[in-house]
């Protein structure tokens, strides 16, 4: 299952950091794992989920609180119930 709001937020937050903080689309899509502008291009559009793998390094680089991007994540992929579970334990 994927949930296309939760996405959507995730990629605009991304987004909207990566030219607020001024980083090089490149540079970011190097540090990140995306190899492709094509791919990346399709995730800040909402066509495809941010993985996991990457939180550490893009709440890192984009200054952002690591908890609040694995939520997000999270939410890419799983419905309200089993978020509310992952809130009532992880979140804030």
């Amino acid at each position: 299952m994927s949930n296309i709001e939760a996405r959507i937020a995730l990629a605009k937050l991304i987004a909207a950091r990566i030219e607020e903080l001024g980083i090089n689309r490149w540079d970011f899509m190097k540090a990140t794992g995306f190899t492709q502008e094509s791919t990346f291009t399709c995730y800040l559009r909402g066509y495809s989920n941010l993985p996991l793998r990457e939180v550490p390094d893009v709440s890192r680089i984009l200054q952002l609180d690591e908890q609040r991007i694995l939520l997000m994540c999270l939410a890419q992929s799983y419905d309200d119930w089993v978020m509310a579970l992952f809130n009532r334990h992880i979140g804030t």
